[in-house]
């Protein structure tokens, strides 16, 4: 499996989220043989819905998994898996810094405790 093959994912089936849920993402950046780490972009979006996907894995396995659906502030819809291969680079040119993606899935429990000043570790569901 090619690893662009990995996120030829398909939707089965989705549903609207309750008002609240959040996804945290960081896009990560990796200059390959050095320590040097940083995070290029970083985004906190709401979740609009839930998306069933049947994810493929490298072994030729196909396992369902839900992901959230959500909207960035260019009003785009995308789902986790989808976002993820669009700015995830394993294998950049030489010289070029390897990126991966990053989600935190937040309720909005958590989201509440932040604004109180509370850290998401304390927050209860």
């Amino acid at each position: 499996m090619a690893d662009d093959d990995r996120f030829e994912n398909n939707v089965l089936s989705m549903t609207t989220a309750h008002p609240g849920w959040t996804v945290h993402v960081q896009v990560k950046a990796h200059k390959p043989g050095t320590s040097e780490r940083w995070v290029e972009e970083e985004g906190v979006f709401p979740v609009v819905g839930w998306a069933v996907v049947a994810c493929h894995y490298r072994d030729g396995s196909v396992r369902n998994k839900v992901e959230p659906v959500f909207l960035t502030v260019g009003g785009r819809l995308e789902r986790e898996s989808l976002y993820r291969w669009q700015y995830t680079e394993l294998e950049p040119p030489a010289g070029q810094p390897r990126t991966t993606v990053s989600f935190e899935i937040r309720s909005p429990s958590v989201l509440v405790a932040e604004e109180a000043g509370a850290g998401p570790e304390t927050a209860v569901n």
